[in-house]
């Protein structure tokens, strides 16, 4: 299970540590984690769980829609 190392206000988790590339891999591709959005390696927010989106279809169709939403302007 992905750690964070803490929570802001007990609700958003984030993690000061020190980047590495064992924990990045960890974090996007968990075999053990079974949630689509899991706590950042680190920064603050949460992140993709890249190897639990054929669980989570909806959830990733929806993030790729958010995104190229944002990507095209939201002006129109």
């Amino acid at each position: 299970m992905t750690a964070s190392h803490g929570k802001i206000f007990g609700l958003m988790p984030y993690g000061l540590r020190v980047p590495s590339l064992r924990r990045a891999r960890r974090t996007f591709w968990s075999l053990k984690e079974r949630r689509f959005l899991v706590p950042t390696f680190f920064g603050v927010g949460w992140t993709v769980n890249l190897r639990n989106t054929p669980r989570h279809p909806l959830h990733a169709l929806l993030l790729a829609g958010l995104i190229w939403r944002l990507r095209s302007g939201c002006g129109g």
